[in-house]
């Protein structure tokens, strides 16, 4: 059995590496891995978890290479399905604080070619899935996710919702609340940032009404993040790091966090996830995890040198009751 399978976008990030003075034309462009369920499979690969992904690449060079990046690093990648469609890109431009903005090329991209009949009952045999609220802006993809998550917890897998809200991509702001909504509902583990819960309109109030039976992880930006469930409330401080992308740090901080629980055994019910120091574990790994990724361009190029994090992985076995 794994222990992750994460599900959706698996893509290239195009990042501009350089400019000429203040012009707005970059000289230099490169790639590195993109989608956020591909950047946590890849984090938590690199920290010993057994971890998969689920989504759609181009047959083409740009495809095959995404396969080749994912099979390097550890991640089972017999679920990626190869579609005639062009693999996605998404160009990413960053501003003097290392904030991304993305101008996506995926019309008809193999990233959102998955559709119901590609989604199997062996993707959903792991302790956890993974999804986020990207899969949700079309109709097939929606349907999709759905029915990966119902092989799942046929399974018996738990569900991790990444809420990961971009409003601007939605064509409705009440068909984007209600869908993310009715996502949050089957979590036993949600993530969401200030920005996110800004975005489906009201902060805790809207996770508890939306997800009252998960535990919630709460980022903060610079400043902590959180995790409040039946353990209580737990708080940790984000580290003071400089910033060069902002790309991967969410993503990073899941990979951290999720690692830490896989290792403790913590599942809904089990003692470990009722035990506040496993959960201040998991906010501290999530924390490292986020401050290398966004200490180089690319959501996963930071995330090397990682033999102090997966010690600190191995060690909450230790804590865990």
């Amino acid at each position: 059995m794994l222990d992750v399978v994460c599900f959706g976008e698996i893509l290239w990030d195009v990042l501009e590496t350089s400019a000429r003075g203040r012009e707005p034309i970059a000289r230099t462009f490169r790639r590195e891995l993109g989608g956020a369920p591909a950047n946590v499979a890849t984090g938590l690969a690199r920290l010993g978890v057994r971890s998969a992904v689920v989504g759609g690449v181009g047959r083409d060079r740009l495809g095959d290479a995404l396969v080749q990046h994912l099979r390097r690093d550890g991640v089972d990648v017999r679920f990626v399905k190869r579609f005639r469609n062009r693999t996605g890109l998404t160009f990413v431009v960053r501003d003097a604080r290392g904030e991304p903005e993305f101008v996506f090329y995926r019309h008809d991209s193999a990233d959102l070619a998955i559709r119901p009949e590609h989604v199997v009952p062996a993707m959903g045999r792991a302790r956890w899935v993974l999804v986020g609220t990207s899969t949700l802006m079309t109709a097939p993809l929606a349907r999709a996710t759905h029915r990966f998550l119902d092989v799942a917890e046929r399974a018996g897998a738990r569900v991790f919702v990444d809420l990961n809200v971009r409003a601007h991509l939605w064509n409705s702001r009440a068909q984007m609340q209600r869908a993310i909504g009715a996502l949050a509902e089957r979590a036993s583990l949600v993530k969401a940032s200030d920005a996110d819960l800004r975005a489906v309109g009201g902060g805790l109030r809207w996770l508890a009404r939306h997800a009252p039976r998960a535990t919630w992880l709460v980022t903060r930006g610079p400043r902590e993040a959180s995790a409040i469930g039946g353990h209580g409330e737990v708080h940790a401080p984000a580290r003071r790091v400089r910033c060069v992308d902002a790309t991967g740090g969410g993503d990073a901080f899941i990979a951290g966090a999720l690692a830490t629980l896989v290792a403790a055994g913590a599942t809904p019910g089990s003692p470990a996830w009722g035990s506040a120091d496993v959960w201040r574990a998991a906010l501290h790994v999530g924390h490292l995890m986020g401050s290398k990724a966004v200490s180089r361009p690319g959501a996963v190029a930071g995330l090397v040198s990682l033999g102090r994090v997966r010690a600190m992985v191995r060690a909450v076995r230790s804590v865990a009751p």
